[in-house]
């Protein structure tokens, strides 16, 4: 099982595109992944042996390498190994003590007398880089006021844009504005053609993108309203970026990363360039706390398995907790459509949930129509988490069984969610 951050990490380099200039790690850890895919795990340590060897290797490149070394030595039953790479991955900075703990390619380490101390020392280290307090996260816009210094300067000299917004805007992001592009943006090419072929929108949203900095305080409190129902919620910092459309948000480890033009609706906003699906998911600067609620659940979920139904619930549980700590419903939208057509949603969800194939149900822009809503996955999630809760006495406990969730199929029987559709 690899932990979460180390897929972010995998997922950014193998999508670094050639427009961004790879240092000999980033490819080192390409090369890593590839071999890792093979389940050649000799191979594998070997390669993420040169990971942690390269000078240029970031601190969490080292990190993640070394947790992937003891991974592959627990999956070739050499528990002395297995043990010092672990110890060495805590030493580098890989401190994710709840995925430590269950991760089962470390199994055989369970029984070692030195496991209680290496998690023990890894959940202290974590629990000092905690950001415990909801006023202490960061909101981090800065990648806003760059980009808008960018656009100016490629409106004025669109035969160069490219190259402006590489020096004024990526050359001078944060740590989250580069998880985003390696996650999710990927090309300079790319961004700028999404850029200047929507003139009027971005145009027209530069006042809403610069006032969710003033959104701050709505934040804070609908994370200390979180924080009272889950105590053990993991807050992280903010970060802001104007994306091209790719996407309205994701996590990293650097944080929460917001596609800011994604949720700058508001007065005097023009979506005629957008299309249909764009214009329908547009949120308004008024719905921040809630959509900040819903990416911070995403960060607190326990692991998927891969099936349609776990993506479902954690999308699902992420508007349901969302919409209980401050009272609106992200993706609102697709609930006048799914409660008039619930039945038979949940007849063709059930035809799919256990498979992997999501394409029907989550992320499928190219299906919205008039009519019918895409991302229907996230109404079924919803629903079920909510059948769940309303049945469950102990509403703190719910909460908490909800966001540790490791079982999707055990959790749809608890929830009772389809035997009570079929008595309606």
């Amino acid at each position: 099982m690899r932990p979460f951050l180390l897929l972010l990490m995998l997922l950014c380099t193998a999508l670094a595109a050639p427009a961004q200039t790879m240092t000999r790690a980033d490819s080192l850890i390409n090369q890593a992944q590839a071999i890792s895919k093979r389940k050649d795990y000799p191979a594998a340590i070997a390669a993420y042996q040169q990971v942690v060897q390269e000078p240029s290797a970031k601190p969490r490149y080292k990190a993640v390498s070394y947790y992937n070394i003891a991974c592959y030595y627990g999956l070739l039953h050499d528990a002395p190994n297995a043990r010092m790479y672990l110890r060495r991955a805590i030493d580098a900075g890989y401190v994710n003590a709840g995925h430590m703990a269950v991760d089962s390619d470390l199994d055989l380490l369970h029984t070692d007398q030195q496991w209680p101390r290496l998690l023990a020392r890894a959940r202290r280290l974590e629990d000092r880089q905690k950001i415990k307090r909801p006023e202490d996260v960061q909101l981090v816009t800065t990648d806003i006021d760059h980009f808008w210094n960018a656009y100016a300067a490629a409106r004025r000299d669109t035969a160069h844009a490219r190259a402006i917004f590489r020096r004024d805007y990526f050359d001078q992001a944060s740590v989250g504005l580069q998880d985003y592009y390696s996650l999710k943006i990927g090309s300079d090419a790319f961004f700028t053609k999404r850029i200047l072929q929507r003139p009027q929108y971005y145009q027209s949203i530069q006042a809403t993108t610069k006032a969710i900095a003033g959104e701050k305080p709505k934040i804070v409190a609908a994370f200390r309203r979180f924080q009272e129902l889950y105590p053990a919620v993991h807050f992280q910092p903010i970060y802001f970026v104007v994306g091209g459309w790719v996407s309205g948000g994701t996590v990293s480890d650097a944080g929460l990363l917001i596609g800011a033009d994604q949720v700058a609706n508001g007065p005097g906003v023009n979506t005629t360039e957008l299309s249909l699906v764009q214009r329908n998911r547009c949120a308004p600067v008024s719905e921040m706390p809630s959509l900040m609620v819903h990416e911070l659940v995403h960060r607190n979920q326990g692991p998927q398995d891969g099936t349609l139904l776990n993506y479902a619930l954690n999308e699902g549980m992420a508007d349901f907790v969302a919409e209980l700590v401050t009272g609106h419903l992200t993706n609102a939208r697709l609930h006048p459509y799914g409660n008039a057509h619930e039945k038979e949603l949940w007849a063709a969800f059930q035809q799919e949930m256990l498979g992997t194939n999501a394409a029907n149900w989550m992320a499928n822009g190219s299906q919205e129509t008039p009519e019918k809503p895409c991302d229907l996955g996230y109404y079924v999630g919803y629903r079920i988490v909510q059948a769940y809760y309303a049945r469950t006495a102990d509403k703190k406990q719910a909460l908490a069984h909800i966001l540790t969730l490791h079982d999707a199929k055990a959790f749809l029987a608890e929830s009772g969610y389809a035997e009570a559709l079929t008595r309606r």
